[in-house]
């Protein structure tokens, strides 16, 4: 990170100001001298014996702070003129330079303008901005702030709604704005952008008058949609938009058979799951086209379509659902409806909140292996298969095996898979999923022997015995990240 270096004109003694601040780099532009006489005191830079106008001047060219290394001085000082807050004692100029250096007439600034742009009702404070500004509480204001920090005092938890303690407890978050305060130079802040790409359009930063990020923003305004400035005494506070294609909702209806669906609302699709192998063509989009493991589809149902929309699609918002289960937000339909069916704009608007939309969790009386044993009546096959899932899962993703064991012995679920995010979520879930499950998959379709035949050439409810894991997957990865979820019902079709 870069090190912000301010420009600094001293009142006092040099080398009793650097003694004071330590290794805290300065620079120190020219030396003010005191004078008392009587009731009365003077500034002097050079010859010249300075009004409160004169001060206002050098610090907005020569200098950014005039510091008072004697404390008496200071407060003679603060009887004779007006407040600035470019104007401080040498203890609390030491105190608020560490990580940067920001005045409290920023922070109201900053502060201003959240409550300024109403839009703004969820921010993330990326550097601890706040809580480095000595703000103990929150105010009554219309928005709310997070912050990512590994240690903060407990007091803290009245100024911000949601403390991290890592970046990657809300890495799959959606903000309205990013607040990156920290001195950064270009290359430093652009991978700052980058890594918080996914969670908000907007980003807030303030930039140092003179740095090096200054003149980069200026030359580099296109890559912008737009570029907010408020000036501060030594910066300017802006508000970044990003250029953000438009929400793009692509919901995937799973099928291996004729839907008959009159209707669906926009941005649903139909995926015919198992397409390679299938017997008959409905006319449906298929899943055995580009990068694809549609010939899996005996062993994993629905989820070779699953594979099909992460290798072959790049809507921003995307999941699928089944041709006889739909989500709905109304939590009194029990009856399918067509119209009833969660819209794309519903859709969009709940993941603006929260990160994913399952189905309401399923608490079960038996557990999931139990479960499993009494679908098939083959508990040597559920024992051989849950091994050789395990060995996979612990190969290429150890750090789930609790999870997953807590799942697989547990008494509830989200059924089904079926889910609805945003991109960057769909496609972490579905990299670790297939990470292991094909590989777990293969092995169960070239080693099983059941009843003197290979698996795949066993009835479907035994071929099937991967889809029970992958169907119990989603609960697994949803128990080991930081997601906000958001449960809804399904409407079930007995038509088809």
């Amino acid at each position: 990170m870069a090190i912000y270096i301010p420009r600094v004109l001293i009142c006092g003694d040099v080398e009793d100001f650097k003694k004071k601040i330590g290794s805290k780099p300065v620079e120190i532009v020219g030396q003010i001298k005191f004078d008392k006489t009587d009731d009365d005191i003077n500034l002097f830079f050079g010859e010249q014996n300075l009004t409160k106008d004169d001060i206002t001047k050098l610090l907005d060219g020569s200098a950014e702070y005039l510091i008072f290394v004697d404390t008496l001085e200071f407060y003679y000082h603060l009887k004779k003129f007006p407040h600035n807050a470019q104007v401080m004692s040498v203890v609390s100029f030491a105190k608020q330079i560490h990580d940067g250096f920001f005045s409290e007439k920023m922070f109201f600034i900053f502060n201003g303008l959240l409550e300024h742009k109403k839009i703004f009702k969820h921010i993330l404070d990326f550097d601890c901005f706040c809580a480095k500004s000595d703000y103990r509480t929150s105010r009554n204001s219309d928005f709310e702030i997070d912050c990512v920090a590994e240690k903060l005092y407990p007091i803290m938890e009245n100024v911000y709604g949601e403390i991290y303690r890592s970046f990657d407890e809300c890495k799959f978050h959606h903000f309205d704005g990013i607040l990156l305060t920290k001195e950064r130079t270009p290359a430093e802040f652009i991978n700052a952008l980058i890594e918080t790409d996914s969670l908000a359009e907007n980003i807030f930063t303030f930039v140092r008058k003179n740095s090096e990020l200054e003149h980069w923003l200026a030359t580099n305004e296109n890559i912008f949609a737009q570029i907010e400035r408020y000036p501060t005494e030594n910066g300017t506070w802006c508000i970044l938009k990003k250029f953000v294609p438009p929400a793009d909702v692509g919901v995937y209806v799973v099928t291996h058979k004729d839907v008959q669906l009159d209707t669906l609302p926009d941005g649903y699709k139909i995926i015919h799951a198992g397409h390679a192998l299938a017997k008959e063509d409905f006319g449906y989009a298929g899943d055995d086209t580009g990068d694809n493991i549609s010939r899996l589809n005996p062993f994993l149902d629905e989820v070779t379509a699953l594979y099909w929309i992460w290798k072959n699609t790049s809507h921003t918002h995307t999941g699928f659902v089944h041709y006889r289960r739909f989500l709905t937000s109304d939590e009194n339909q029990e009856d399918f409806d067509e119209k009833k069916i969660l819209s794309a704009t519903e859709i969009v608007k709940i993941l603006n909140e929260y990160d994913i939309i399952v189905i309401t969790e399923l608490m079960t009386k038996r557990n999931q292996l139990e479960i499993m044993v009494l679908s098939t009546g083959q508990p040597d096959l559920v024992r051989i298969s849950e091994k050789i899932v395990r060995e996979h899962l612990a190969k290429a993703q150890p750090d789930y095996l609790d999870a997953y064991d807590e799942v697989i012995k547990g008494f509830s679920l989200f059924l089904c898979g079926i889910h609805l995010t945003r991109r960057n979520i769909f496609n972490a879930y579905c990299e670790w999923l297939f990470s292991f499950m094909i590989g777990a998959t293969e092995e169960v379709r070239d080693k099983i022997i059941l009843r003197g035949k290979k698996i795949g050439d066993t009835p479907h409810h035994y071929s099937r015995m991967m889809s029970f894991f992958a169907e119990r997957m989603l609960t697994v990865w949803l128990m080991k990240n930081h997601l906000r979820i958001k449960t809804l019902p399904i409407m079930f079709r007995e038509d088809v």
